[in-house]
Formats: C-alpha cells, structure tokens, sequence
C-alpha cells in the first residue's frame, strides 16, 4: 500500500463501514418484523448477515484480492451449510426415516 493512494483504501473503508451500519439497523429492523412462516425471517437474517459477512471478508481479510479457488471454495462451502439448514425440514416432513 503506497502512501499516495492511501486516501481511496480510507474511502473504501469509511464506505463499507457505513454500509455495515446499514445492514445492522435492518437486523435490528427485520427482529421487529413478525413474519407468517419461521423460514422466512431465518432466511431473511441469513440474507443480511450474508451479505455482513461477505463485505468484512472480501475487504477487511482481502479476499476480493485472491485467486478464483478461493471462490470455488466457498460456494462449497455455503452449499454444505443450505444442506445442513434442509436437513432438520426433510426429518419433519418424514422424507427421511431414521
């Protein structure tokens, strides 16, 4: 990171700051929300918080900067997790017998 270009990184993190503040108040917005199904305000917090995570990971850990595996990887990664989420949906509506 060089010295003369030091005020647009202050830029983009003011601006992801900012946007991490956002999504926090509509957390804290959906929470007040009384939705009809259970699913859906799960997958509404999961949504933001997806998008939370996404913004701190790609530009405070750097990942925006690395290798296309990197992608690969967590798309995987995230497929094992909607899996693991459907699992306990499949058990009650008897699709799957223990």
């Amino acid at each position: 990171m060089s010295h003369e270009n030091i005020g647009d990184h202050i830029k983009v993190y003011r601006n992801i700051f900012i946007t991490l503040l956002i999504f926090t108040a509509l957390t804290v917005g959906a929470s007040y929300i009384e939705f009809n199904l259970v699913w859906v305000g799960v997958f509404v917090g999961l949504l933001i918080a997806g998008i939370k995570g996404y913004l701190v990971a790609a530009n405070f850990m750097h990942l925006n900067n690395e290798k296309k595996m990197i992608y690969w990887i967590l798309i995987l990664t995230i497929s094992f997790l909607a899996l693991l989420f459907f699992i306990p949906m499949l058990w009650e509506n008897n699709l799957i017998t223990s």
